[in-house]
């Protein structure tokens, strides 16, 4: 008992570690910014996509911010709903949007990883990715035009005020941010630890497994499977074994992708909930941290869903 309570805190401290230096630093960027009043600025260069989708300016900033830190962008949406430029619905939407950013970068650990094993078929499944990506965030845009108004995009800050100095700006942002950052690290460290003790307890393995059994009512051949276990435990793990099955030729290019395809759902669910406890409710709070987890969750899996069906009846690869 002693151990187990000794690997849930340091699991705890980890991610803590990873979260809460990003979560200080999108809220304390946003107030200076607001209190340098360039928000709308900076956000001009995703205007065209926070117009059609009637978001304000401000998460345009905050979509930016989402290529370098999701939590420190995310945390800067939260930061803006408190301050009430944004209403909770523009909250969820912009959220889902920064999920983009994030997919896009992911470059930097997947093509290391799946081009050297896979070559060409590496390749053609982190483009579908990006697609399916793509296609969410395009969804949500149009959810976002066909729910809000007009008027919220209309920006929050005067064009004309009077202006502020550097020093100005960060005393007041250091003096603003306080309360946002008690209200979310209340809920952060507490989440995060209840995190950390159901890693330990084997909850996401359990949970893991049951997913596996899923992977049956997909079009994937027996062999597949293999990859979509080695999966839930790694993408590095899951590209080396389908590696191993292309290179014996126990599957067509085709059906590797496919079945990585399916494993990605699959795995989605263990890793959105770990995403959830460690971030979104960290962040946003239980209620709307789980709402946007799931609108997320729900619009990526069923693009994947579709995008596997389309490649596995209509082109042939099942």
């Amino acid at each position: 008992m002693y151990d187990g309570i000794i690997q849930t805190v340091t699991l705890a401290a980890g991610l803590l570690g990873e979260v809460v230096p990003m979560m200080v630093a999108g809220v304390f960027l946003a107030e200076v910014l607001v209190a340098l009043k360039i928000a709308g600025r900076i956000a001009a260069f995703s205007r065209p996509l926070t117009s059609f989708a009637r978001l304000r300016e401000e998460c345009g900033t905050s979509f930016l911010m989402a290529f370098v830190s999701p939590p420190a962008a995310n945390a800067m949406l939260m930061d803006y709903h408190a301050k009430e430029i944004i209403t909770r619905r523009e909250l969820v939407i912009a959220a889902v949007m920064n999920s983009f950013p994030t997919v896009v970068m992911h470059w930097r650990y997947l093509l290391p990883v799946y081009v050297p094993l896979l070559g060409i078929p590496g390749l053609i499944y982190f483009g579908l990715l990006m697609l399916a990506g793509l296609a969410k965030t395009v969804v949500i845009m149009l959810f976002g035009r066909a729910v809000l108004t007009p008027s919220s995009c209309a920006p929050a800050i005067p064009a004309e005020e009077p202006a502020v100095t550097l020093r100005e700006a960060l005393r007041t942002a250091c003096t603003s941010s306080k309360k946002t950052l008690t209200r979310l690290l209340s809920i952060t460290v507490p989440t995060i630890v209840i995190v950390a003790f159901l890693i330990n307890a084997g909850v996401f393995d359990r949970l893991a497994g049951l997913m596996q059994g899923a992977g049956s009512v997909f079009p994937v051949p027996p062999e597949g499977f293999a990859i979509i276990a080695a999966q839930f435990g790694s993408f590095v793990a899951g590209a080396s074994v389908a590696s191993a099955l292309l290179a014996a030729g126990d599957m067509t290019w085709q059906q590797i992708v496919l079945t990585l395809l399916v494993g990605n759902v699959l795995t989605s669910v263990t890793r959105s909930i770990r995403w959830l406890g460690s971030s979104y409710v960290a962040i946003f709070g239980m209620r709307t941290g789980t709402e946007i987890m799931l609108v997320s969750t729900a619009l990526r899996n069923g693009i994947m869903v579709l995008l596997v069906a389309v490649l596995a009846y209509g082109f042939g690869w099942g």
